[in-house]
């Protein structure tokens, strides 16, 4: 018997046909239900304000570890919080699990797993420092996401009755497992969820010789989803290297500019014509005085302008090179939502080959069952093999049913990704232009101070007697604008 992945398998245990999946909001609301998480202000009413701060320690040794505070106001400069709780950090990592379990094929927004063996390390303030940024971020992304509205494990984790939440992770320690039919007894079930995990691996093997899973209706457009991932994971990595390089820029010729200053000073210390000590006689015929700027004030110079390439680094790594480092992070749970999705298809196909199997004994029993001299004596055999046949074919349909569940949640969400991406690339790079126009003046304006205001008519003395522009040489070149 052959079966059509296309079709229900049975119309009388087939589910009720899925109802239309809700329709996908609109980028302008997204960003206002953000807006009004992180503090903003929607139709003159004050909002909910989120936010993770106050890390304590707890215990000792090994067994020490930091619990963050979770506060939830009405407004960011309210001063009472409507709720608040402490979470560890493995209790930020229960939640992303469950939502994943609770919600397949959503995309999660992605906790850095920051790993520190070290006692020392992991309890060091800048660690510390640096979860609760992310964390905070997490829950602020989560808490606006329109597919986790209702999820019960949000409803735990904010619970400020800690037995609610011990229980809730009690029930609920992982990912959860494949699901077996309720109505059948403990021990059938045992032995159900043994014979399942076999034909599971089985399929695996096919899977890995390169036999294709058996696809759905909407495996064509999944194919579509999983090819503009790959070339926008693609893209994305080679923009990050680009980008982050000219983050970075500015804070190596900081430290250029630091050590130039430095060296300068050093040469002004030992040597410096203006002083008295280096003009000690006077009878002798005093040098013509330059009109060159002093080795002191050139230090000077290259101290700001090392000071200043430090906070355009800073302001650029927080604008530019954070988010483009985020985007990678969003494509990370992105496929991971379309793991989840994997996930239900292995299991639909490990039902369908279940039902090849069954099939294939209960054939065997029947024609046995003919052939034998004794009529009837097979009848309980056989009718124990069509009933798991019965089971299978009904798991089957269920898992069908859930895989096109996830299935369409993957395609809302992949909507929405589409569109944050394209705007977030769009912010990331204007917001790069704006620094290096703030900053680029600065910097004019310091470089100006050596060539004494002469860059706009003739320019600065070059080491080969030319003169070269101050203003095309610092803000007209685009490459330097890079920087």
């Amino acid at each position: 018997m052959s079966i059509d992945p296309n079709k229900e398998l049975f119309d009388s245990s087939a589910p009720p046909p899925a109802s239309a999946p809700p329709p996908t909001p609109d980028l302008d609301d997204v960003e206002a239900r953000e807006r009004e998480i992180e503090g903003g202000v929607t139709g003159g009413d004050t909002t909910l304000h989120l936010s993770v701060t106050d890390p304590q320690q707890i215990g000792e040794g090994r067994n020490a570890h930091t619990f963050y505070r979770i506060d939830v106001r009405q407004g960011q400069y309210s001063t009472d919080p409507i709720a608040s709780v402490r979470r560890r950090y493995s209790d930020f990592q229960w939640l992303f699990q469950r939502l994943h379990a609770e919600k397949p094929g959503a995309i999660v927004p992605i906790i850095p797993h920051t790993q520190a063996v070290q006692i020392a390390k992991r309890l060091s303030e800048e660690l510390i420092e640096e979860r609760r940024v992310y964390l905070e971020g997490f829950l602020r992304r989560v808490q606006v996401h329109p597919e986790f509205e209702g999820a019960p494990s949000l409803a735990a984790f904010f619970s400020p009755d800690a037995e609610v939440f011990e229980a809730a992770k009690k029930a609920n320690p992982g990912n959860g497992s494949d699901a077996v039919d309720d109505s059948v007894s403990p021990t059938e079930k045992l032995k159900e969820k043994a014979k399942h995990f076999w034909v599971k691996g089985t399929v695996k093997v096919k899977q890995a010789r390169g036999v294709d899973l058996e696809e759905t209706r909407d495996g064509a457009q999944m194919e579509e989803v999983e090819t503009y991932l790959t070339t926008l994971e693609t893209h994305v990595k080679a923009l990050s290297k680009s980008t982050l390089y000219l983050v970075n820029v500015s804070k190596e010729t900081s430290t250029n500019m630091h050590e130039l200053g430095q060296s300068l000073f050093g040469l002004h210390q030992t040597y410096d014509p203006e002083s008295a000590a280096n003009n000690s006689n006077p009878d002798e015929e005093q040098p013509k005085k330059s009109n060159l700027p002093s080795i002191k004030t050139i230090s000077n110079i290259f101290a700001s302008i090392s000071a200043i390439n430090s906070v355009k680094h800073q302001e650029n790594n927080a604008k530019v090179g954070t988010p483009i480092v985020q985007l990678e992070w969003g494509i990370k749970a992105a496929r991971l939502a379309l793991k989840q999705r994997k996930t239900r298809q292995l299991t639909y196909n490990t039902y369908l080959q279940q039902i090849k199997n069954r099939e294939a004994t209960l054939e065997k029993l029947t024609t046995a069952a003919a052939i034998s001299p004794t009529p009837g004596a097979s009848d309980g055999k056989i009718a124990d093999a069509q009933k798991l046949l019965d089971t299978a074919k009904q798991s089957a349909n269920k898992a069908l049913g859930e895989l096109d569940t996830v299935t369409q949640r993957v395609f809302r969400e992949m909507d929405r990704f589409k569109r944050n991406v394209d705007e977030e690339l769009r912010k990331l790079y204007v917001s790069h232009a704006k620094v290096q126009v703030d900053y680029s003046q600065q910097l004019d304006a310091e470089w100006k101070k050596l060539t004494g205001g002469v860059g706009g008519s003739g320019g600065s003395v070059g080491s080969n007697g030319g003169t070269t522009s101050a203003r095309s040489s610092i803000s007209g070149d685009p490459e330097t604008l890079m920087i």
